[in-house]
């Protein structure tokens, strides 16, 4: 990949998107080629991935698997920088037993004793984004105790579909100063905000991005662009992401051409950079 502005950013991908999906999910942990998918990731040249948890089953949890996830990667030189919890989608943070919690921190806690994994993300967005004051309450507990056991080894962030005036009001809660962001371009684009009043309001909470086009007005999903304002946006204004970790491809894919769809993404973001 690039080094952008001399400073070595990591580039990564979702785990799922060098993969058919799974049934009719379109993003889920791709549980029958996840192995294959590290040697494509080596070949695509992406320095790590983004670790998709979907569900209580997923092979990190298990420590003979987690074992084996860590030769693979050490064959193909590449890591794991994040972790996205996925599953919080369906169990949100407002809503999510304080058992089942506690088992999923406990462990990433045993992943983090034995990977370094620079982020950790959960959605706060769509099926689980905040309504009401109560469930901004919950939230900002639960976010607050996830900090507490996570983020001495990992960089906690969220993914969240707040505008940028309420997503600078949640932050600035005092139990949440060591909270991070993960910003999606695509979503932002969808959503009608400006990535420019992200950075305004937020700049040095922007840890990771999501690489993604979507159209305006809740538009689908699309492989990557020559013209991506968004993302021309970044690269001209790098410097002020002041703490940005990772570019992270979440891009469209097809269910046949996915290798294909991810290679053209690949060109057309560096395009972009060639650009800036």
């Amino acid at each position: 990949m690039k080094i952008v502005k001399n400073k070595k950013i990591i580039y990564s991908y979702v785990m799922g998107r060098l993969s058919k999906k799974i049934g009719d999910k379109y993003q889920y942990f791709p549980i029958d080629n996840w192995q294959n998918e590290i040697n494509i990731a080596k070949k695509l040249s992406f320095d790590s991935m983004e670790w998709i948890i979907s569900d209580y089953s997923n092979p990190i949890f298990n420590n003979i698997y987690l074992e084996d996830i860590k030769k693979r990667l050490k064959i193909a030189k590449l890591k794991i920088n994040s972790i996205y919890l996925d599953l919080v989608m369906n169990e949100p943070l407002q809503k999510i037993s304080t058992k089942n919690l506690n088992w999923i921190l406990k462990k990433i806690i045993n992943i983090q004793k034995k990977i370094k994994i620079n982020r950790i993300t959960f959605p706060v967005e769509e099926k689980s984004r905040i309504y009401f004051d109560e469930d901004k309450k919950k939230v900002t507990n639960q976010l607050s105790k996830i900090i507490d056991e996570l983020g001495k080894k990992s960089k906690i962030c969220i993914e969240t579909d707040m505008s940028p005036a309420t997503l600078k009001m949640f932050l600035d809660q005092r139990k949440l100063k060591k909270l991070s962001v993960l910003l999606d371009l695509g979503n932002i684009r969808a959503n009608g905000f400006k990535i420019e009043d992200y950075l305004k309001k937020i700049s040095d909470k922007i840890f990771a991005i999501h690489v993604k086009y979507r159209d305006k007005f809740y538009g689908k999903s699309k492989v990557i662009p020559k013209n991506f304002e968004e993302l021309s946006f970044v690269f001209k204004n790098y410097k002020k992401f002041k703490n940005l970790n990772d570019f992270t491809f979440q891009t469209f894919r097809s269910d046949k051409n996915f290798i294909k769809d991810m290679k053209k993404s690949i060109k057309n973001f560096n395009e972009i950079l060639k650009k800036k």
